[in-house]
């Protein structure tokens, strides 16, 4: 176990933040999408942002309701972003959503790219897969409650209320396996570009052994929120109102 990455720096990328959440970041232009808390002036709970991680300059995405999820294609860059009325295409020339949504009247929690869109459901916490514009349920983890997903390979790996499990998609049985529940507070679950999954908690940042399914705290936080790798694999991060990135 480790507190902290001994070899490495790190660099303040944004301050005073109102709980920057879900991070999702474009490789190939280094541009992190998350969200944030909308201020009390706002008709919004929930709004989304980006920020240049070169420059450091931040905006928020105009027209997305109570944008909340993101997920990014990073062979092709194309980025998704999710509010509470569906999911949308992301254009980086217009610095805000397409319209219409690609899929609309729904409310999504989580989102993930990986060969197709997934995304979590807020109403019943199902996972699904965009096919052909339509949602579709991944039968095999129906009523498991998700709260968050990432993908390791074949694994799906996912939690909820009672911990961490994973699912082989080359399994035959199809049957989820319950592996730990030995971190709290889970925020968010997310591959690094070497396809280590990780996980980000309130107290730490913690990866999960592939062979052994053991999971491993890397450092602490105080109040962790949000976690995601750069082109380089460093760590890009949110601690209380700060978003920070852990150059190797």
């Amino acid at each position: 176990m480790q507190n902290s990455k001994s070899n490495s720096c790190r660099k303040v990328i944004l301050e005073d933040v109102n709980i920057p959440y879900n991070f999702s970041i474009d490789r190939n232009k280094n541009k992190l999408f998350f969200c944030i808390n909308a201020d009390e002036l706002c008709d919004q709970s929930f709004q989304s942002a980006v920020v240049d991680l070169d420059t450091a300059s931040p905006w928020i995405i105009p027209s997305i309701r109570n944008g909340f999820a993101s997920a990014v294609d990073n062979n092709t860059s194309t980025v998704y972003l999710a509010g509470s009325d569906g999911i949308y295409r992301y254009n980086d020339h217009l610095k805000d959503i397409e319209k219409p949504a690609i899929i609309d009247n729904i409310d999504i929690f989580d989102m993930k790219f990986h060969e197709l869109l997934y995304f979590v459901d807020t109403a019943n916490l199902n996972l699904y897969v965009l096919k052909n514009g339509k949602k579709v349920g991944i039968s095999f983890i129906e009523e498991y409650g998700i709260q968050h997903f990432t993908f390791a390979g074949n694994l799906v790996i996912f939690s909820n209320s009672n911990g961490l499990y994973y699912l082989d998609q080359n399994n035959g049985k199809n049957s989820p396996v319950w592996f730990t529940n030995i971190v709290n507070n889970i925020r968010g679950l997310v591959t690094d570009v070497k396809g280590v999954p990780h996980i980000v908690a309130q107290n730490g940042i913690y990866y999960i052994d592939l062979k052994t399914m053991n999971v491993n705290k890397l450092m602490s936080l105080q109040d962790g929120f949000a976690l995601d790798f750069d082109k380089f694999n460093n760590m890009v991060y949110s601690d209380g109102r700060s978003v920070l990135k852990l150059i190797k």
